[in-house]
């Protein structure tokens, strides 16, 4: 890309873009005619150049941050990239009939997420269902209610599913609407003075850095997992009985330490509240609430002398009248206006990737080391939100090719890594800085196989 395509691709997303990135290729790159691979670039590049910032604080001189966009296309579908002793990873939901799209008695297309099975629970209580029930018996049951009627009792009932809207839609909509006016990433200072007792490093900007990752599937554990390639040491904790995909967890663990924790349990719930103020960054990506109930939000950290970086990942936004509303990457496409061809009678067409998760992931690490960068300067705590629909309105705003493009496709190189797991086949960090090392020290570990301690 030429640095005026560059340049307004990071504005768009409420970025600045550094002199010294270059990124080359261009899309299309995956079958689709939204710039997923390019926004993805530019995401990474903008990680790359704030670890450049902190390493020269370290007295450290690196040189440009290089991303590819065939690279950063591929990385937007990295768990069906990789391979476990030579063979792909099954996808979890592949044949879930109640992971799907169906239509209502209004003739729109809402789409339905149990993606785990509580989920899969709630939406099947809701219809009067057997949680086996089969496409067919479901997509009759959606054919009784319409949209919007259906769309609040799911989320009623702490379900997943959103109506398949147009761009114009979802931006008149309450949520849309306040979702386009912030940044893909947005920093808030917390209040509270602090003095940084983590220092960077000129060669491994991030060494040193204490990262809890209070989270899970794709988002929250990409930007955790961006924040290792840079040197920061990534603890990711979860409880032991949290419904996984197993593909997300491989792809997503490079470079971390995995511990389990029972948030219901005194002691445990004691030792989690320790480790936390003892990071220097937190990242979470749970529905507003659930923290707090265990002590573990940034009013209840903070309240204990908590000065690090607090960042919340969510589905739709940290304000708003969906803030409490759990989502997944399908869901954010599809609220959003990314799926193509929402009231057609054909099923609308979804992204061929993970564009928003991934994404959001790539910027929400860029967003924690300007907050890093910052604090050195300003002296303040500082919390950083981003959403896969924050991400979703910034590839809107770049804008779609309205003609029909070959894909030119990707054929990345795969790294080996000996695991807990067997032999895994694995995209790199995707984002290159000359005189830094970037990359993980740690192979990708089974969830649980730590300790609770840094």
């Amino acid at each position: 890309m030429d640095a005026r395509r560059i340049a307004r691709i990071a504005a768009l997303g409420g970025w600045t873009v550094d002199p010294t990135v270059e990124v080359s290729g261009a899309d299309p790159v995956l079958a689709t005619p939204w710039p997923v691979g390019e926004v993805a670039a530019v995401a990474l590049a903008q990680a790359g150049a704030a670890a450049a910032r902190l390493a020269r604080r370290a007295g450290g001189d690196p040189g440009p941050v290089r991303t590819d966009v065939g690279d950063a296309a591929a990385a937007t579908i990295g768990f069906a990239v990789l391979r476990v002793d030579g063979e792909s990873m099954m996808r979890t939901n592949a044949a879930n009939p109640w992971v799907g799209r169906y239509r209502c008695s209004d003739g729109r297309w809402i789409h339905l997420h149990g993606g785990f099975p509580p989920l899969v629970e709630r939406l099947a209580f809701l219809f009067d269902l057997p949680a086996a029930a089969d496409e067919t018996s479901i997509a009759s049951a959606v054919a009784g209610w319409e949209s919007d009627t259906l769309e609040d009792a799911v989320a009623e009932r702490h379900g997943c599913s959103a109506i398949i809207r147009g761009e114009d839609e979802w931006r008149g909509h309450p949520q849309g609407a306040l979702v386009h006016t912030w940044s893909t990433v947005e920093r808030r200072a917390a209040g509270v003075s602090v003095r940084p007792r983590w220092e960077p490093s000129a060669g491994r900007p991030l060494d040193g850095l204490r990262v809890l990752d209070l989270t899970r599937v794709l988002a929250g554990p990409t930007c955790a997992r961006t924040l290792a390639a840079f040197g920061a040491d990534v603890l990711h904790v979860r409880g032991p009985n949290v419904p996984v995909v197993p593909a997300f967890v491989v792809d997503t663990g490079h470079g971390k330490r995995q511990a389990h924790c029972d948030f219901t349990v005194p002691d445990q719930l004691a030792a989690i509240r320790g480790i936390a103020l003892d990071a220097d960054v937190i990242v979470q990506g749970y529905r507003p609430g659930v923290m707090a109930r265990h002590g573990l939000d940034e009013a209840s950290l903070r309240a204990d002398g908590y000065g690090g970086v607090y960042g919340s990942v969510s589905a739709f936004g940290h304000h708003g009248p969906w803030s409490d509303r759990a989502g997944w990457e399908q869901l954010a496409q599809s609220a959003s206006g990314l799926c193509l061809d929402p009231l057609g009678d054909d099923k609308p067409t979804m992204l061929p990737c993970a564009a928003t998760d991934y994404t959001t992931g790539f910027a929400m690490a860029a967003g924690i080391m300007e907050a890093l960068d910052a604090a050195f300067d300003h002296g303040q705590a500082t919390r950083v939100d981003g959403s896969l629909c924050q991400t979703a309105a910034w590839i809107l705003r770049v804008g779609r090719r309205d003609e029909i493009c070959t894909p030119s496709g990707f054929s990345p190189e795969l790294l080996r890594s000996e695991s807990g797991f067997g032999v895994v086949e694995h995209l790199g960090p995707c984002v290159q800085v000359d005189g830094l090392d970037v990359g993980w020290t740690l192979p990708t570990t089974p969830l649980g196989d730590g300790t609770l301690t840094w």
